[in-house]
């Protein structure tokens, strides 16, 4: 674990059980000079522009930032997955919840995708991840500023901002988490600096295990 220098067992097991009723909860992982390093790395990699709407009709969902969806499985940031996951998977195994199906025992951080937020973008509006996102989602922030926000409902003026800074871990709940866990609208804005992040899933459709 050797990019996750800052990171203590101890505070994600503590911080995993909040977010069962809190949603979303970030906690410190990396050094400075560590996310110095891996911007450097972000930038190397391959981005496209995301789809200015996506979402249904009824449900637009809003966005302006770039992505990289194709990171090689040789990449570093695969390793940091890695590590991420011999860590939450044995306290996700700890986890007795009846909303837990026996796919999600299999968990498995399966997903990766790097984006960057340059300053003055729109961001992303409200909107929930795929309901075959399980268990846990996992964000690192490696630069840059801007509004992470828990939304309670798909409403721009309302919502919660997530103390989430560079060098942090987010860790988002997901179905399965928790029963009848709801899976949370959660919205970025307000970038002024690049913002540089890495997220990683538990996607059960790449794993086959979808119901």
């Amino acid at each position: 674990m050797t990019a996750l220098d800052c990171l203590n067992i101890g505070e994600v097991s503590a911080n995993l059980a909040q977010v069962r009723s809190r949603s979303a909860v970030a906690i410190d992982c990396m050094s400075a000079e560590t996310c110095a390093t891996l911007s450097n790395l972000a930038d190397q990699l391959q981005y496209r522009k995301a789809r200015p709407v996506t979402g249904s009709v009824k449900t637009p969902v809003y966005q302006d930032f770039e992505l990289d969806y194709e990171v090689p499985r040789e990449h570093p940031f695969w390793r940091i997955a890695e590590a991420l996951q011999s860590v939450f998977g044995p306290l996700l195994d700890g986890f007795r919840s009846e909303a837990r199906s026996d796919s999600d025992t299999n968990f498995s951080l399966n997903d990766l995708i790097v984006q960057r937020y340059p300053p003055g973008c729109a961001g992303i509006s409200p909107h929930r991840d795929h309901v075959e996102y399980r268990m846990i989602i996992l964000i690192v922030l490696l630069s840059g500023d801007g509004d992470f926000r828990i939304h309670p409902e798909r409403d721009e003026d309302e919502g919660a901002i997530i103390d989430f800074q560079p060098g942090q871990l987010l860790m988002m709940g997901a179905p399965g988490i928790a029963s009848n866990f709801v899976r949370p609208f959660h919205s970025v804005r307000n970038i002024t600096a690049m913002r540089r992040t890495i997220g990683m899933r538990f996607d059960r459709r790449l794993a086959g295990l979808s119901t």
